[in-house]
């Protein structure tokens, strides 16, 4: 039996989907088009961007497609920053923010800005007062994930943004939601922030798909130029096929989120039961219910996250070594060292990431796998007492 816990990174296309990027890739005009070859194209952009719309509270207008999420939350960092530079050159962040935001922050960094990342409790919680704390009369950018993409912690966004307005009312904030709105609703008409990034992969779209949502007056500098296309903030034709299935995937996660939330969560528990009854073995982030809905994190001791990947890979389960962003082997993942975690645990984590089509059977298999996995490995390490 073949387990596939590894979602986070991509996930099997329901046939729908498959459908709708089959039809768009028949599409034989530009959406862009006066003619009437355009005109299939053009119905189906308009309601893929009406349905992504819909799963946040938004106007279609505001919905901006990208190529995925890095590029997602590259164009709020990096835009944002460029366009409100008149509010200052510094931005703030908690210091466990997905990779491609970390990045796009340190770049701006480089380039003469300044960047404050602040630190998170041992679950990954970000403190409001500590956040408040943290902005000043020269912070232009607040940016917060909804989520957290490795360990599942889940902030309360509206308690950090209403402290970021308290610190400062213009400081422009955006809201990475990347890996949470496939379990986790967001409505932008009442959150107040001026930028959300949102993800296909959590959606069960492809990992290529993804789309950014920008404030009606909120300036925004596009990253790429040369083109009207998306109300001037990304230039060049729109990838048809890929707003058409984020769309598709959107519109199903509207209708059945709070399901599949609570299948999730059944599921995380189901998996976790075995597994944490190993011993020497820690659960990273919050606890089973308050998590990120199939996001399960664990760390073993004495032994390494790629290698009970490999091992787990070969009796047909599969998983991602610590993270699904930072998987180099050796490297100990950011996130956990920020939780205050030493390298017994820094180096020997797994992310698992479930479906709502996890089987019962599939759980079983997996935990007697894990636990066949660990024993064998740990009878090999030369870290094993």
């Amino acid at each position: 039996m073949q387990v596939y816990l590894d979602h986070a990174t991509a996930t099997p296309l329901a046939h729908d989907v498959v459908v709708g990027i089959t039809q768009a890739l028949a599409c034989r005009g530009s959406a862009d088009a006066l003619h009437p070859a355009g005109a299939e194209a053009a119905s189906l952009l308009t309601t893929a961007r009406a349905r992504v719309a819909a799963l946040i509270g938004a106007d279609p207008d505001e919905v901006i497609f990208t190529a995925g999420a890095t590029e997602a939350r590259n164009l709020a960092v990096k835009g944002l920053l460029a366009a409100n530079a008149d509010l200052g050159r510094r931005a703030v962040a908690s210091a466990i923010e997905h990779p491609a935001v970390m990045s796009a922050l340190r770049s701006h960094a480089r380039d003469g800005g300044a960047v404050e990342f602040i630190g998170v409790d041992g679950e990954g919680f970000v403190d409001p007062a500590r956040l408040e704390a943290a902005i000043d009369a020269e912070t232009a950018l607040v940016s917060i994930h909804h989520a957290q993409y490795e360990i599942g912690t889940i902030q309360d966004v509206e308690e950090l943004i209403t402290a970021a307005r308290h610190a400062r009312d213009q400081v422009r904030i955006h809201v990475d939601a990347g890996e949470s709105l496939g379990a986790l609703a967001l409505d932008v008409t009442h959150l107040g922030v001026d930028a959300v990034s949102i993800g296909g992969a959590a959606l069960g779209a492809p990992a290529w798909t993804g789309a950014l949502w920008v404030r009606p007056g909120a300036r925004l500098r596009p990253l790429i130029e040369g083109g009207s296309q998306e109300v001037g903030k990304r230039a060049g034709a729109v990838d048809l096929a890929g707003a058409v299935a984020l769309g598709i995937a959107a519109d199903r996660t509207h209708r059945e989120r709070a399901a599949r939330s609570a299948a999730l969560r059944d599921i995380v528990v189901g998996l976790a039961g075995p597994i944490l009854a190993v011993g020497d073995v820690r659960l990273n982030g919050p606890g089973l219910v308050a998590r990120l809905p199939g996001n399960l994190h664990v760390s073993i001791n004495g032994v390494t996250g790629e290698s009970l990947a490999l091992a787990l890979a070969t009796r047909g389960v599969y998983v991602a070594p610590g993270s699904t962003c930072t998987a180099d082997a050796g490297k100990a993942s950011p996130t956990l060292e920020a939780i205050g975690l030493d390298s017994r645990w820094t180096h020997s984590a797994i992310l698992m990431t479930a479906a709502p089509g996890t089987t019962t059977a599939e759980i079983t298999a997996a935990g007697g796998a894990f636990v066949d996995a660990v024993a064998q490995l740990r009878a090999m390490s030369p870290l094993e007492s």
